[in-house]
């Protein structure tokens, strides 16, 4: 089976008609008749059923044709993707920098990107997640990290990491590394004053922590607020209370925090962790930005979880 098998075979599936498929391919009818009967040969089985009038795809062929479809647009991604690096592909991409996902999710996009594209220049735009859906919208920056869902029509997004929740508390004498692997649950917290995220449009940090602790019984006691990670967690070091965060705050090591993972049973799957995602906006994506996401698709399924990210 090679590729133009499977362009043969495409173009007979999408025309049902030899004659036509064959002047698609620049090729005369025999010469793709017989590249489509020496597929069948090889699958062993029918890919088509034909007679002097018609053309039907059997299941097989149906099962086949979605496969090539796939494999041929790969192909097809990755040649234009090698010719935009033979030419050597220019330009700046602006990206959002900031929060938990410059911890290790944008190094290791950045760099396997650089390592493929070393012609683009990367801009960092420091600023915290809750401020990259408003700066991809006026298009202050290209590409960001935001936490889903966005509900914004005017840009797309792409999940790149779901992680689990933690509850960040003041440490207090007696804490040792057992207590640091318990669970504690929301009930637990109640009476507890919270530190949050300041609330932004499509953030929802403060939302989700009123509805979590709605189910465990209670309304939180929200005292204090902050627009990034290091400052909330800033402020619990401080005493002045509590806050549920991803699981990569851990990542900070922030003096007299102590981090318990949050138990989440019976809390519904949409509260019980967070998903971030690269979010961009497609009427202003420039080739070297456009370079970037194909890069971050490639590259999503490796970016794993917390608990497997950094052992």
């Amino acid at each position: 089976m090679d590729l133009r098998q499977l362009r043969y075979l495409l173009a007979t599936a999408e025309e049902l008609n030899f004659t036509r498929a064959a002047a698609r391919c620049n090729v005369s009818q025999p010469p793709l008749s017989r590249a489509i009967a020496q597929l069948e040969d090889e699958v062993g089985a029918r890919l088509f059923m034909r007679d002097s009038h018609n053309v039907v795809l059997t299941k097989a062929g149906e099962s086949l044709v979605d496969d090539a479809r796939r494999i041929l647009d790969m192909v097809d991604r990755g040649m234009e993707r090698a010719r935009r690096v033979a030419t050597g592909l220019k330009g700046t991409v602006s990206i959002g920098f900031g929060g938990t996902p410059a911890y290790w999710l944008w190094p290791m996009l950045i760099r396997a990107f650089r390592a493929s594209v070393p012609d683009v220049e990367i801009r960092f735009v420091s600023m915290p997640v809750l401020r990259q859906i408003e700066a991809l919208r006026e298009n202050w920056i290209d590409v960001g990290i935001v936490r889903l869902p966005v509900h914004d029509e005017m840009l797309q997004t792409m999940l790149l990491h779901r992680e689990s929740l933690i509850v960040a508390l003041p440490a207090a004498a007696g804490d040792d590394e057992a207590d640091a692997q318990r669970p504690i649950g929301m009930a637990a917290l109640s009476g507890r004053k919270f530190v949050t995220y300041s609330p932004s449009r499509g953030f929802n940090y403060n939302a989700d922590l009123r509805a979590l602790c709605r189910l465990a019984g209670f309304e939180p006691e929200i005292v204090q607020e902050g627009m990034t990670t290091e400052a909330v967690l800033g402020m619990v070091a401080c005493g002045e209370g509590v806050a549920v965060l991803p699981a990569d705050a851990m990542r900070l090591h922030i003096q007299d925090v102590v981090f318990r993972p949050l138990d989440v049973a019976g809390i519904p799957e949409s509260l019980a962790s967070v998903e971030f995602a690269l979010a961009w906006n497609p009427a202003s994506l420039s080739p070297a930005a456009r370079e970037l996401v194909e890069h971050a698709e490639r590259l999503a399924p490796l970016c794993l979880p917390l608990q497997q990210a950094i052992r």
